[in-house]
């Protein structure tokens, strides 16, 4: 039975989603999206498909029995490229006495989960302080190890509309170690506010019902799943909420992993955790998903209230 480190499947796919983030940064650059509508309000660019491509073209150069669930519908051709496998070895040591099982892994049961490009709405109205690229590993249907990437972001990791600003931003976790790339967030003014993030392109009464039940301080309605729970990861708010169907596990895996990782939680609005799987039936987060840092389940409980 093949079996893989953690570590080397990581850094291979922190090593992909880095290089795809050149990719949607030239598609952008050049302004020749090629927009077409998946469904209605679904569209899907050029870059999400050639991110893709490079994702899982390079992992399957590397692990061909793997199995890949991508948001695209898209063939994968051929390619030379193959990602390095040792940029995180450093990080062996601490994961043998942390999670030793993590350093030979079963390839059956691992899944990875590819968000090409998250946020591509907003990519297409330029809006792109929301844009990552999102990969997750789970195993036996458990989160275990998340990339985000940032490619709109400068060097103090803030979005910029300034291509000559640009150079990107990983954020990225194995459960049970630390979180590399991490920045808190929370401004001065901020500190004791109850903050929520929702949507602000899918809007509807379970989400407004949602809000009124919980009540913030502070309401803040942007794009992408992706960008939404790296706000709660990184304390610009207390609680992502968004009780409806509408994201994927390929938006939720990898952020859901880096949340483990700081002792964050991630569940639908009844309490449920979410179960990774490339069931195509079960893609849907059907009841949505609430993510919280803390007090995770006191937002269940007053989402719940009659």
């Amino acid at each position: 039975m093949a079996k893989i480190n953690i570590l080397e499947l990581l850094s291979a796919c922190k090593n992909l989603a880095e290089e795809s983030g050149e990719i949607i940064t030239s598609v952008f650059k050049s302004g020749d999206l090629n927009v077409q509508m998946k469904g209605e309000d679904d569209p899907m660019t050029q870059a999400d498909l050639l991110s893709q491509q490079h994702i899982i073209g390079g992992l399957n150069n590397l692990w061909s029995d793997l199995i890949i669930v991508g948001e695209e519908s898209c063939e994968i051709p051929k390619t030379d490229k193959i990602p390095s496998i040792n940029s995180l070895k450093q990080y062996e040591n601490e994961l043998e006495k942390k999670q030793p099982e993590f350093l030979s892994l079963d390839t059956k049961d691992l899944i990875i989960f590819i968000d090409p490009l998250d946020a591509t709405r907003e990519f297409t109205n330029g809006r792109v302080g929301c844009v990552m690229t999102l990969i997750g590993i789970s195993y036996k249907g458990k989160p275990i190890a998340g990339v985000i990437y940032q490619p709109f972001v400068d060097a103090d990791g803030i979005a910029s509309k300034e291509s000559s600003k640009w150079v990107g931003r990983s954020v990225w976790a194995v459960v049970g170690l630390p979180v590399v790339g991490l920045k808190d967030k929370r401004a001065p003014e901020d500190v004791g506010k109850v903050i929520l993030v929702t949507t602000a392109s899918h809007n509807n009464q379970q989400v407004e019902d949602a809000i009124n039940k919980i009540k913030p301080d502070k309401l803040i309605r942007t794009g992408g799943a992706g960008y939404k729970t790296l706000m709660v990861i990184e304390n610009l708010a207390d609680v992502y909420v968004f009780p409806t169907v509408g994201t994927k596990l390929w938006d939720i895996c990898g952020p859901h992993a880096i949340l483990l990782a700081i002792n964050g939680s991630l569940t639908d609005p009844f309490g449920n955790e979410i179960v990774y799987t490339n069931d195509p039936k079960k893609i849907d987060n059907k009841y949505g998903v609430v993510i919280t840092i803390g007090d995770h389940q006191k937002y269940i409980n007053l989402l719940n209230q009659k």
